[in-house]
């Protein structure tokens, strides 16, 4: 026969409500005691809603664009006092060439009538001649003095400045700051797209078997790495799902491997595929693996065992540092992985 007493400890009141706090059956009383715990946390909430209200007050959301907004101001005006200076050299020159050019035809000219002077047999003809070279010349000159002989196609300066979308890359505490996210979409070829985190490491495990069984069978993925030494930042792209395939994988839709920091100062750049039949190593014995040779070897229980970098083998090294270009190291360790998968749009 099922119990009606109150589920807590000592208590020998027949049970009258299921508590919503504990799932208990309980009596009267304390149900109304459980209804006081709860509504003790409402100060504390209260408490932390008011801190973050405090914090959004106090923070200076516009200050780093503000930077940025001055910065282009000051390069801007940079760039129009060169290319003023620039202007006015070129205009200086071409117009010393045409007075040059006018001063030559016009000592031409007076030289022939000189030789007709010294002559004193000129023809009508080359009388009248001359008074046409003499006019054509003075003409010329007035081009060369009035204001309409220059013009000016000046452009305006455009500035936009917008709201970046705050939830790209969704997830808890994602390695990613907005700049970098806003990045990845870039190379990804789609601005505004959505990706959510389906794999961290510090969080699911350093695994192999940790990250297939989060990220098998998800479609298009981004794998954002952290070296432990430096936290350099950096990873790779595929469209193919990893599924544990004990293979190589022919991506032909676009997989790159990417830097976001590295200790080179090399800003975030895309290195394309170009041997797509190894786009992925897909094995379940190794974390997300690209490449052939491989260029990028994530090993299970990444955090301590040896990664290695054999970059470039399968992509495309632009930025000519090697198989250091990642973590200014062929072989490294692993602070935390993210893969995020593609979000439908």
């Amino acid at each position: 026969m099922t119990s009606s007493k109150c589920s807590i400890d000592g208590c020998k009141r027949n049970f009258d409500t299921v508590c919503d706090h504990c799932q208990g059956q309980v009596c009267t009383k304390h149900y109304i005691e459980h209804i006081k715990l709860s509504n003790a946390e409402l100060t504390s909430l209260s408490d932390e809603l008011n801190l973050i209200i405090n914090t959004i007050q106090q923070r200076d959301l516009t200050h780093h664009v503000f930077e940025q907004i001055e910065q282009w101001r000051e390069e801007s005006h940079q760039c129009i006092d060169e290319l003023c200076e620039e202007k006015k050299r070129q205009l200086k020159f071409e117009i010393s060439q045409k007075i040059d050019n006018q001063i030559k035809k016009l000592r031409e000219l007076g030289q022939e009538v000189n030789e007709l002077i010294d002559e004193g047999d000129a023809s009508f003809k080359q009388i009248e001649n001359i008074k046409k070279n003499i006019e054509a010349c003075r003409k010329q000159c007035k081009q060369i003095e009035t204001d309409d002989y220059f013009r000016l196609d000046v452009k305006a300066i455009k500035l936009e400045a917008t709201l970046v979308p705050h939830e790209l890359f969704t997830g808890d505490d994602t390695l990613l700051s907005i700049e970098h996210q806003v990045k990845l979409n870039e190379f990804y070829g789609k601005e505004g797209q959505t990706w959510m985190l389906i794999y961290k490491a510090m969080r699911d495990g350093f695994s192999s078997a940790d990250f297939h069984r989060c990220c098998d069978n998800q479609g298009p993925t981004i794998t954002v790495i952290q070296s432990t030494e430096g936290g350099y930042l950096f990873g790779g792209y595929t469209s193919v799902s990893w599924n544990s395939r004990q293979s190589y994988v022919h991506d032909n839709n676009g997989p790159f491997l990417f830097t976001i920091t590295n200790p080179y100062g090399i800003p975030p750049t895309k290195y394309s595929v170009t041997i797509p039949e190894y786009s992925i190593y897909d094995h379940p014995n190794c974390g997300p693996t690209f490449g052939g040779g491989y260029d990028l070897y994530i090993t299970s229980h990444s955090q301590t065992n040896v990664n290695t970098c054999n970059f470039p083998h399968s992509y495309n090294d632009t930025t000519k540092q090697g198989a250091i270009t990642f973590t200014g190291n062929k072989n490294f360790q692993i602070n935390d992985i993210e893969v995020y998968r593609l979000m439908q749009t």
